[in-house]
């Protein structure tokens, strides 16, 4: 008697189930990425991308954590580059008001940070949004812009010099 293959035992049902449930799977996460509910590859690697820029800057110079911060980063053998408190309070009124209920408007905000001339000149502004509008700069950003813009952000940031020199 001839033996029947194992493929013969295979129940169709079962594998158009299969296929259906793998095309679904794939189907939506497609939608859901085009929804914004999950977060595509490009914008995974641009937020590891930022996450990297952003621990180099917390680590060697601390510009996230205000002035003093970066003070005590640089030494008391180095001068550090910071805005006036005019030109601070300005860039971070500036900020502030690019935020709103309907849109943010993300290039003021990026020629705010263009405009600098140091990375530790964002040590001013983060302590004049602290003392101006009771929030902490890098908290707001990363809340109200998408992984993409904060990345964009920290890459112009990143652009320029650090601002610390010897005396």
């Amino acid at each position: 008697m001839a033996q029947k293959s194992n493929l013969s035992r295979i129940n169709p049902n079962l594998v158009l189930i299969g296929l259906l449930g793998i095309g679904a799977y794939f189907a939506s996460s497609s939608i859901l990425e085009a929804l914004g509910i999950k977060k595509t590859r490009k914008e995974t690697k641009e937020e590891k991308e930022a996450d990297k820029i952003l621990e180099k800057q917390e680590t060697k110079i601390n510009i996230w954590q205000g002035v003093e911060a970066v003070k005590r980063a640089a030494g008391a053998n180095n001068l550090v580059t910071l805005l006036n408190y005019t030109g601070a309070a300005a860039k971070a009124d500036n900020i502030y008001n690019s935020f709103s209920i309907y849109n943010d408007d993300e290039d003021r905000i990026y020629a705010s940070f263009r405009s600098l001339n140091a990375q530790t000149q964002v040590a001013s502004i983060v302590d004049q949004y602290k003392i101006r509008h009771n929030a902490d700069l890098l908290t707001t950003l990363k809340s109200k812009l998408s992984s993409s813009e904060f990345a964009e952000l920290t890459k112009i940031i990143d652009a320029k010099p650090i601002g610390i020199t010897k005396k």
